[in-house]
């Protein structure tokens, strides 16, 4: 993930507390965090070309009932 764009996941406490609340919302953190790394390679650009086929890719690895 490119640094200091979420700061969330620059240190240890920040990763810790994420993979605790997605635990807490029954939310997949490796998959939370490429949804967001996602979002982040789109930083600038005025059309956000691509995103939604990246969401569905990392959205379909999850199998439902997991």
């Amino acid at each position: 993930m490119t640094q200091n764009v979420v700061v969330l996941f620059d240190n240890s406490e920040g990763r810790s507390l994420v993979r605790e609340e997605c635990i807490a919302n029954k939310i997949y953190y490796q998959e939370f965090v490429e949804l967001v790394q996602a979002e982040v390679d789109q930083t600038g650009k005025q059309r956000k070309k691509g995103l939604w086929d990246s969401f569905d890719d990392i959205l379909d690895r999850i199998e439902i009932g997991d």
